[in-house]
């Protein structure tokens, strides 16, 4: 026990020694931050003061997924052939621009547009972080570093919407707008200090039936392929990778549902908390605290079956939505607070097993595509489920439909516990084992 203890801040301390990776770990904590900030302020804005429908709020989510469904793939190719840091930054600058545009939109009309711009450039960030990382942090020290990553985002969204609230309870929703286009020109500012870090990258070739790596320099591989080949690359790496596969399908489902009442959290304040506009900032807090929580024991731990990582993230995911429908009017914060908790609990688990599987699945050169793929195929979730849910929401009723809608999400859950073995096997996301990609072409 002692050993394993010492081992795992042996690469913590390896981990955070790390220049590059702290640079990038720092400038995405700085606008995760932010983000929660205009993002609370926005749903506020929209459902608190100018009373707008559940069908009408599910277009914001719907105009924020549109550009990653057209543009995902396309996005972690390009993610893939040019300088990673300087693709960050860019687009930070860029988010800066448009959350400041935010400011003077006079209605959701305006809004929305606005933040279909800035999804479009904030596509592109995701697979440029994730193939980053896979770059510059050692096989052994991937989980940490997800773990770390997952961490800041739950702690932003424990610090960002508690002082959002504060902020809205004292000034306007504009002030939450400014502080979250602050954030990331603070962002760009901390990726401005490794915009020359070495970006040399890793050829996948196909070789008969397998993948070879070859190291190449980055012009003489962007000669080589063009942006079509590549993504037709992609994906034929992505269909003979069947873990790869099935976590992406198994995702799907479970994100269509989740996704059916995801941004519906302030239409259900509205009802069983209607004079308490900071509840949703508690709420959304006690969710960031719950997958902390997780995160804080999962980067203690030498490894998590991928089964149980994802089939009982979504299990406390859908339990804890479903209580949320159970809950009547006027009852007591620390209610609402438990059951937001244990729905952190469950994304905490969930998120961090996704992603270190995508990252400890995929070579090298893959992982940003792969990224690119997955997100192009979340996206269609993202575009077709707020809709039906604030369909479903309208006819039914808000309690009704985070009940059942948990349920469904619980019961995904379930089967993905019950039977994940026949789509993962014995597969453990571990600091210890080597990906199954390298080891495929050592063979």
């Amino acid at each position: 026990m002692l050993h394993k203890w010492f081992n795992t801040k042996l690469q913590s301390r390896s981990l955070l020694s790390n220049k590059i990776f702290m640079r990038l770990f720092s400038a995405y904590a700085t606008a995760s931050f932010g983000d929660w900030f205009d993002a609370i302020a926005i749903q506020v804005l929209l459902v608190y003061r100018w009373g707008v429908t559940p069908m009408t709020l599910a277009l914001v989510p719907v105009a924020m997924a549109l550009p990653g469904l057209l543009l995902g793939s396309l996005a972690g190719t390009i993610a893939d052939r040019v300088p990673k840091v300087r693709l960050m930054l860019l687009c930070d600058l860029l988010s800066a621009v448009l959350t400041l545009c935010l400011l003077v939109a006079p209605s959701i009309y305006w809004i929305i547009p606005v933040l279909m711009l800035r999804s479009a450039v904030s596509t592109f960030v995701m697979p440029a972080q994730q193939a980053m990382t896979r770059q510059v942090v050692k096989d052994e020290e991937l989980l940490q570093a997800t773990s770390l990553n997952g961490l800041v985002n739950q702690l932003s969204k424990i610090a960002g919407p508690l002082l959002g609230g504060v902020i809205l309870a004292m000034f306007t929703p504009q002030i939450c707008i400014l502080i979250g286009a602050a954030g990331r020109i603070a962002s760009c500012a901390m990726l401005w200090t490794v915009r020359h870090a070495s970006d040399d990258v890793k050829k996948v070739l196909p070789v008969g039936d397998t993948y070879t790596e070859v190291v190449q320099s980055e012009e003489a591989y962007i000669q080589r392929e063009t942006v079509w080949q590549e993504w037709k690359e992609g994906w034929k790496y992505l269909l003979q990778r069947q873990i790869l596969l099935h976590t992406i399908i198994y995702s799907f489902f479970g994100l269509a549902a989740l996704l059916m009442v995801d941004y519906q959290f302030t239409v259900l304040l509205r009802e069983i908390a209607p004079n308490n506009e900071s509840m949703l900032g508690i709420l959304v807090a006690a969710i960031g605290l719950g997958a902390v929580i997780v995160l804080l024991i999962v980067n203690r731990q030498e490894h998590i079956g991928y089964r149980f990582g994802l089939g009982t993230g979504a299990m406390g995911i859908g339990l804890g939505i479903a209580g949320l429908g159970l809950v009547p009017s006027g009852s007591s914060s620390w209610m609402i607070t438990g059951l937001a908790l244990v729905i952190g609990l469950g994304n905490g688990l969930y998120m961090v097993t996704n992603q270190t599987i995508m990252q400890k699945e995929s070579s090298t050169k893959m992982v940003g595509r792969v990224f690119g793929i997955s997100n192009t195929l979340m996206s269609v979730a993202l575009v077709t489920a707020p809709l039906a849910g604030g369909a479903i929401i309208e006819l039914a009723g808000i309690e009704s439909a985070f009940f059942w809608i948990g349920f469904i999400v619980t019961v995904i859950g379930l089967v993905g516990l019950l039977f994940g073995k026949n789509w993962w096997g014995v597969h453990r996301v571990s600091s210890e084992d080597e990906p199954e990609s390298k080891q495929a072409a050592m063979q």
